[in-house]
């Protein structure tokens, strides 16, 4: 296990007016597994390849449990990288894949045996042990490659988008593998994707990275309760936050805001008064799925939460839940609703708006205030 510090990294290559990479800072303690998240080409792959020295920086420091290897060759930093294409070698074996970096590196040969044997038992790939690459599922490649980087027993695992390329389901089956993988070994990971899903379901924490800029860096639920600004609330999310334009104004019961429905049904929603500073301004209302829900008795009380009949325009099935469309202030809006109790499209529907978990977001910043 290591302690990896990313100290003010910043890339900018040549021919280009722009910085790939804007001093980013970030500490990943021992054990860690950090996710970088963020749209393509927002600079998360380069960063990932500064850390394992395929690319030179321009300014920062990169250091491991305190020693700066930023002008340390890539092969001596003790770093092992899986990559999206699985780069593995097609005229070895499995087992020779697997071995590669042993060999290189000398190793006695009934170490490297024990070790093959200790990573397929592991990932439970000891039938393939004699197949060529070519005679392997997308899965069953993605499980040699991890193999070959845990045989190593580097400082640190880097992953770089390794399940961009097998199908959905596969793609669940290989979180699973690599989160088990994680709590068995208990190593520091950096892992690249653009599936924010995949980030919720693994990370200790997420990076979230956009134009070269880290946004925020926090556990799963931290930013996806408290983003710091707009878009990394519609970046974490699925579906995504819905983003409605209010205008605070103050009534008998306090802070509230009306907005309309499709059919211009008129509801007022009860805001916190830590908005009050913002009364008689337009604000951006965050709101996600799971807040705009059916009534439950045990909720209705709460002062920061209402009940209004709306139109339902559209309904999505998923099986556990039901996403349904409707319309508030000419946005699109989704809701999360029970399959037990189904709503229609075209049909109004009493639903519930938890306003006590939304954010809010300043329109011209995207900041969220509150």
């Amino acid at each position: 296990m290591a302690q990896l510090q990313l100290k003010d990294i910043r890339k900018t290559y040549k021919n280009s007016p722009e910085e790939t990479l804007k001093g980013i800072n970030i500490e990943i303690e021992s054990g860690e597994f950090l996710i970088l998240v963020g749209p393509s080409g927002c600079g998360k792959s380069t960063l990932m390849n500064s850390i394992a020295g395929l690319e030179s920086l321009s300014g920062g420091s990169i250091s491991i449990n305190g020693r700066d290897i930023s002008q340390v060759p890539p092969k001596d930093r003790d770093i092992a990288m899986v990559f999206q294409s699985y780069a593995l070698y097609p005229t070895m074996s499995v087992r020779d894949n697997i071995a590669f970096g042993l060999k290189i590196r000398r190793q006695p040969r009934d170490q490297i045996n024990a070790e093959v044997s200790r990573v397929a038992s592991m990932l439970q790939i000891e039938p393939l042990l004699d197949k060529k690459p070519s005679q392997l599922s997308g899965g069953q490649q993605q499980r040699v490659a991890m193999g070959r980087a845990l045989a190593r027993r580097p400082k640190i695992y880097l992953f770089d988008e390794p399940l961009s390329n097998l199908d959905a389901k596969l793609r669940v089956e290989m979180r699973t593998e690599i989160k088990r993988l994680h709590q068995q070994l208990n190593t520091t990971i950096v892992y690249v994707t653009h599936d924010q899903i995949e980030a919720m379901t693994l990370a200790d924490r997420i990076a979230v990275i956009k134009d070269g800029e880290l946004l925020q860096l926090g556990t799963p639920k931290e930013v996806y309760e408290t983003p710091a600004n707009q878009f990394v609330a519609s970046f974490i999310g699925s579906p995504a936050m819905s983003f409605i334009p209010i205008t605070v104004t103050e009534t008998d019961q306090g802070l509230a805001a009306r907005v309309t429905g499709a059919n211009r049904e008129t509801l007022r929603l009860p805001l916190p008064q830590g908005l009050s500073p913002y009364l008689g301004r337009q604000i951006t209302l965050g709101i996600r799925p799971e807040h705009i829900s059916q009534p439950e008795a045990a909720r209705i009380e709460h002062p920061l939460v209402t009940r209004a009949e709306l139109t339902i325009e559209v309904t999505e099935p998923t099986g556990p839940d039901v996403i349904a469309l409707i319309r508030l202030n000419d946005v699109a809006v989704h809701c999360r609703l029970n399959p037990e109790h189904p709503a229609r499209a075209g049909e109004p529907t009493q639903l519930m708006f938890d306003m006590a978990r939304t954010v809010y977001f300043d329109p011209d910043t995207g900041q969220r205030i509150g």
